[in-house]
């Protein structure tokens, strides 16, 4: 599993420095290996592990998250591709962001399913909206459309992380809570520069911001396959 995760970041570097070159082709080949790398983590888990019941449930949801991430992000990919028609980007950019949506609808289900959700939690849920809306008027170029899409994107990153808080106040510290609780925050994180990138040009972010992106990004990924064989 850990020999799969350190190919995985391997890819992801590779795919950042493809694209620094202008190699777009690379880049996919890089990124759908990349990708392929975390679900192949999450289904060794799974086999390695012997689950029942809810336990089992979430694996096999983990995996369909892993899965559904991957599919995201072949679309982002060719969405950032230089041969791509301009027509078309609109389709493919709504398209990866819908799977990663699906795929992190997976992960938040998983985390309720597990345990009971605790109700003086709720206030939180509005905080990464909130953020993005003050956001979105001072610097974030992003259509009507777009921002409705965005607003309701980080409410359900927002559900994940606080679902993966209540995962940790129930069951409390130990790898598995960890594993979710930091792949929840640099998945935000990973998302949020990806967004600052596309839709505030005036703010210059470092060249090295790609790297960033998709090895946090892939980081996370792993970590939520990991934590089938922690549960």
């Amino acid at each position: 599993m850990y020999v799969l995760v350190g190919i995985c970041l391997i890819l992801g570097f590779i795919k950042s420095f493809s694209k620094s070159k202008g190699n777009y082709d690379f880049e996919l080949i890089a990124k759908t290996c990349g990708s392929l790398c975390f679900v192949a983590t999450g289904i060794l888990a799974f086999y390695l592990s012997s689950h029942s019941g809810k336990e089992r449930t979430y694996s096999l949801i983990v995996i369909i998250g892993l899965i559904l991430g991957l599919i995201g992000d072949i679309f982002l990919c060719l969405y950032e591709g230089g041969n791509t028609h301009p027509k078309r980007k609109n389709l493919i950019q709504t398209a990866g962001v819908a799977f990663f949506f699906l795929g992190h609808l997976c992960y938040m289900f998983n985390f309720l399913m597990l345990e009971e959700f605790k109700l003086y939690l709720l206030p939180t849920l509005i905080v990464l909206p909130i953020i993005y809306l003050i956001f979105a008027c001072k610097v974030l170029t992003s259509s009507k459309a777009q921002n409705i899409m965005l607003i309701i994107y980080y409410l359900a990153l927002n559900l994940i992380l606080t679902s993966s808080i209540n995962l940790m106040i129930v069951r409390g510290v130990n790898a598995f809570t960890l594993l979710n609780l930091i792949g929840c925050v640099l998945f935000i994180t990973s998302d949020s520069v990806l967004g600052v990138s596309w839709f505030a040009p005036s703010l210059k972010l470092p060249k090295t911001h790609d790297y960033y992106i998709i090895l946090s990004y892939y980081t996370a990924q792993c970590l939520f396959a990991l934590s089938i064989f922690f549960i």
